[in-house]
């Protein structure tokens, strides 16, 4: 088995520990060895897992180790990334083994999460570092960028292009032949029916600017 390491040790963390664990029980691919987090005292336990240390410590690791960005927030993962710069480090694509991962030309960048649940189709590429919570459906030729973060129960319509950075909150609707920018955040619930510039933030039925 590949030593592997949760980098956060909050909710989501915690939930990917559950879905290594998960993964194991199915096809034995992981030690895993415990949680980084600059949050938490090093020594501490969660879950029956060891707090290991903080960034330094990731960038002090001297052989090989698998890590997973388990952060939420899109530009946290982002700048968490960008502060490792220990080259033995490596970003697996964790996969639920309840995904339903659709076409095999289906693409996913390093560092993705796919959780339980989730659907995909045909003609679908996903970022680096971008998260698919629970029971998220992606229609076919739909484009995630780097660092999005999907909450659970999204549905995405075909055609859709989301841009980098950008939060898609919980039980989001996106129709059909949509383009949403860089680094927006979408407000749960939302039901997007109009293309998206970057940097906005929109709620509501149907999506709309938060002024």
């Amino acid at each position: 088995m590949k030593k592997l390491a949760i980098y956060g040790a909050g909710g989501l963390g915690r939930e990917v520990a559950l879905m290594i664990n998960q993964i194991n029980q199915v096809d034995q691919q992981w030690d895993l060895i415990g949680f980084f987090d600059d949050g938490r005292r090093k020594n501490d336990c969660v879950d029956g897992l060891m707090v290991l240390g903080g960034i330094n410590d990731v960038n002090a690791i001297q052989s090989s180790c698998a890590i997973v960005i388990a952060i939420a927030d899109a530009a946290s993962r982002e700048s968490i990334v960008e502060r490792i710069n220990n080259n033995l480090i490596n970003y697996p694509i964790i996969i639920h083994p309840k995904a339903l991962l659709g076409s095999v030309e289906n693409e996913w960048g390093e560092g993705t999460i796919i959780t339980a649940g989730c659907i995909f189709t045909t003609g679908i590429v996903v970022g680096k570092f971008t998260i698919v919570n629970l029971a998220c459906t992606l229609g076919h030729d739909v484009r995630l960028g780097d660092f999005c973060s999907v909450m659970p129960g999204c549905n995405i319509s075909g055609n859709v292009v989301i841009g980098e950075s950008t939060l898609i909150g919980t039980g989001t609707q996106v129709l059909q032949n949509i383009t949403v920018g860089a680094h927006c955040t979408i407000g749960a619930g939302a039901v997007v029916i109009n293309n998206i510039e970057s940097g906005l933030t929109v709620v509501g039925i149907p999506a709309n600017r938060l002024l």
